[in-house]
């Protein structure tokens, strides 16, 4: 699941010291540890593509969000730490159970509204209605970033599935959301014999495919190995998620490349793919299984959604003989020039 790992990778990554101005929580929602974390992502969004996220969560509900966007978002263009309207507000109201995103204007035609209505549903609200509000602002900020860079929009990305309310300057939405009201129910499988583990891995991940398309959110799925089930119900995953993960996949699926070695087996994309991590598989009783824990201890990515290898020291590494790593677990083209 490639957002899942980016987001757990993110906030797994080296920890710099963040410049001020990017936090502002007055409700004290945040620890220390989240806001060195988020800092940190801020940090890197404002050095790497020069967008300054500004993240303002409300001690006292606000009686007309809209009005208290404009004024802080007035405020925010003052002292915007990069030139031009390249800013982005992030407006949390836990009180009054409200989100709003503020955008300037010379970032509209990256982030348009149908874009921020979206995340903002589908991804933000999953991960505040179970209170998990450090990594749902984490979450959305890897997708500005993959945004900013990709310049693409998301499925679905194009209408958005809420009327959107709108303030003053540029592209921006506000949505209701109840923090800590609890996620929705996942969407089970109700048919699972159709998602069990395939005779080739290659069959199971073009399955997992129809997973993503359908949004299925069901972690018991035979699809999975048994580690990956328990690692799934320990964790939420958005429609944003599998939607962007579908994307990458049906991208990629032509240069997909299966190297397998007794039962273990990968799937890989070219180097230049930097966006499309590897898939790892595991076999059990004829079938093929996802192995996604084994992703998550393994894969990480960086502030661009580049993914890495977090050490090189695992029993998959069969699948990247020819393929050589720097010292960060990036890789590179190696001997034979295979992909």
């Amino acid at each position: 699941m490639l957002g899942l790992l980016q987001v757990l990778a993110l906030f797994g990554c080296e920890q710099v010291n963040p410049a001020p101005g990017l936090i502002d929580d007055r409700a004290g929602l945040l620890t220390r540890a989240e806001q060195r974390q988020l800092g940190t992502l801020q940090s890197q969004l404002l050095k790497q593509i020069d967008v300054h996220l500004w993240l303002v969560i409300l001690d006292q509900p606000a009686p007309d969000l809209d009005a208290t966007a404009r004024e802080l978002f007035e405020e925010f263009g003052r002292e915007s730490l990069v030139r031009g309207a390249r800013g982005v507000l992030l407006l949390v109201d836990p009180e009054g159970n409200q989100v709003r995103m503020e955008i300037g204007y010379d970032l509209e035609g990256i982030f348009p509204d149908a874009f921020i209505g979206y995340i903002e549903m589908r991804q933000m609200a999953p991960f505040f209605a179970s209170g998990r509000v450090a990594d749902g602002i984490a979450a959305t900020t890897e997708l500005l970033v993959g945004k900013a860079l990709k310049g693409e929009e998301p499925a679905e990305s194009a209408t958005s599935p809420l009327p959107l309310r709108h303030a003053g300057g540029g592209a921006g939405a506000r949505i209701p959301v109840a923090i800590g009201a609890g996620a929705a129910s996942a969407v089970v499988a109700t048919q699972s014999d159709r998602f069990r583990a395939q005779p080739t891995p290659l069959a199971t991940l073009d399955l997992y495919r129809q997973v993503l398309r359908l949004r299925l959110k069901d972690p018991d799925l035979d699809l999975y190995t048994t580690e990956t089930r328990q690692f799934l119900r320990r964790w939420l995953v958005t429609d944003v998620q599998q939607d962007n993960e579908l994307a990458a996949l049906d991208a990629a699926w032509s240069h997909a490349a299966v190297i397998s070695n007794g039962p273990l087996a990968v799937i890989r994309f070219p180097i230049e793919e930097r966006r499309n991590p590897p898939y790892f598989l595991h076999r059990k009783n004829g079938g093929w299984h996802l192995d996604i824990a084994a992703m998550n201890r393994l894969v990480a990515f960086n502030h661009r959604n580049q993914w890495h290898f977090r050490n090189l020291d695992h029993g998959y590494m069969f699948g990247f003989s020819d393929w050589q790593f720097d010292v960060t677990g990036f890789p590179h083209r190696g001997m034979g020039g295979r992909r």
